[in-house]
Formats: C-alpha cells, structure tokens, sequence
C-alpha cells in the first residue's frame, strides 16, 4: 500500500507526498514548475501502446479516481448500502460513481454550491441537498434514511466551512482546520456504520466527537489513497467502458491561462468543476 511507504519519508512514520513539504519527504508540488519523481522505476503506470484512449480519460488515473476509489472501497460499500457523500467536487462527484457500481441501493450527496448539486444530479442520477438550504439536515438526513447512512464518505476535510471559533483556533494552530464535515458525518451514520475519509485534515482538532463515535460503535476509515495500488483495475474499467471520468471536466484552458484556471476553481466561478489544461 504505497502511500505508506516505509521508505520514501525520513522526516517522520508516514509515506512521501508531493508538495506535501519537509513534512512528508520534501517532495516539489505535482503542480510545480519543475518536480523530481522519486522511484521513478516504480511509480509511472504504463499505459499500452495499443490502449486507442484519448489523454482525457486516462488522466485522472494519476490521483481522482484512486482516490474516489479509495473512500469507496475501504469504507466498505456494498450491494444494498445506503451511502451519502459529502463534497461534489471532482473526487466527490467520482465516489458517487463507485459507489453505484458497488452496488449501493441510494447514493445522496451534500454540498453548498447548487452548480455542483445539479452536475451531480444529471450526471450520477444522485439524491442531492444543500445544507445551507435545509435547516437541520443532519436530523432530516437521519429521518430519511430511517437511521442514518451505512456508509458516509468525507470528501471535504479541513476546506469544510468554518465556524468564527475555528478561524480563531486555526490562526492561532490550536485546530486543524475545520471539522464541518467530518462533524455532519457522524451525526447521518447509522449505528454500526462506517465513516470513511479522504479529505485532508489537519494535525490537531478540538471538540472531536469520540464519544459519540464510541457510544454508536462507528467505524472510522481514513488515510491517503493508495494511488498505484489501484491503477491496474481501473484502467481496466476505463478501457472497458465500465467507467468514464471525464463529465467532471468543465474546463479546458491552454496552459497560459493557468492563473485564470486557478482563481475560477478557487472562486467556483463560470461553474467550474474540473479544469484540464493543454499545451
């Protein structure tokens, strides 16, 4: 499972990661300039020759899809689960994806932005809701599922909106970054479910729910994907058919407008979604 590698990190008991800083390895950004490609014998998957696919579909091969992948698989869909994502961003948008062909019986996806929702909606052929449309959500969620969700799958982490507190403990580094989503997941999980996360979070979080995680016996699942460990199967998928990534895409822009590319994905302007870039 590559993303721990034992080797590939000196500064501390966990795996390297590009643009990750001194903290996980030192590695330059993936979206740098210039990067080096540590193991570069061991890391690249090979597409073949005779694949006959467009750069587009197979280039989210590289991080979404294993990680989308990854919040699916290791939480444990099944066929027949209920499932709620959080986050309709690119990741979010393609677990919900998986979480069909995992035989989920429900998918239901939350956000705040309606672009995204609706994109969702036609697209994955999901239940949506924006949880800043909905007064308490977390008891309507609970209701609807009679009981909460088997699996909820936080794809959101530490970029969740945050309340005035946590701004205040974020500067002064007493907190992580926010716990908005992670919070809302474990309140729409069923007993005995399973929380699964791949939205980064920080170092260090206040007022994290243990005992209500404890006292409903939830399973929590986190950590970075795996990314290599998933490539084979999913181009497998892609050359196949089974599955196409590539509806996230909403932008295609010429590498020169990489600043423009930036400021609408940062600013959720012109409903943007994925932006690819080319030469």
């Amino acid at each position: 499972m590559e993303s721990q590698c034992d080797k590939s990190n000196d500064v501390k008991d966990t795996g390297g990661y590009l643009g990750y800083s001194d903290t996980y390895g030192g590695y330059m950004g993936g979206q740098a300039e210039l990067l080096r490609v540590p193991y570069g014998n061991f890391v690249p998957f090979v597409v073949p020759e005779d694949a006959e696919l467009e750069d587009e579909q197979i280039l989210f091969l590289s991080d979404i899809m294993p990680t989308a992948y990854w919040g699916v698989d290791n939480g444990g869909v099944k066929k027949g689960d209920t499932v709620v994502v959080l986050g309709c961003g690119p990741v979010g948008l393609l677990a919900q994806k998986f979480a069909w062909k995992k035989g989920a019986k429900r998918v239901i996806a939350i956000d705040h932005v309606d672009y995204r929702l609706k994109h969702a909606k036609k697209c994955n052929h999901v239940e949506t809701y924006n949880f800043e449309a909905v007064d308490d959500l977390d008891q309507y969620l609970l209701e609807l599922t009679k009981g909460g969700a088997d699996v909820v799958i936080d794809c959101v982490g530490l970029e969740a909106k945050r309340t005035p507190i946590e701004k205040v403990e974020t500067t002064l580094k007493l907190q992580g970054g926010s716990l908005g989503a992670f919070n809302m997941a474990a309140n729409i999980v069923r007993k005995f479910g399973t929380i699964s996360v791949v939205g980064v979070y920080g170092l260090t979080y206040n007022m994290f729910p243990f005992g209500h995680l404890f006292e409903r016996n939830i399973t929590l699942k986190m950590g970075l994907a795996p990314v290599i460990h998933y490539m084979p199967k999913l181009f497998e998928w892609i050359q196949s058919g089974e599955m196409d990534a590539t509806d996230i895409i909403t932008h295609r822009l010429p590498i020169t407008e990489v600043a423009h590319a930036y400021q609408i994905f940062d600013n959720k302007d012109d409903q943007c979604i994925k932006v690819v870039l080319k030469p």
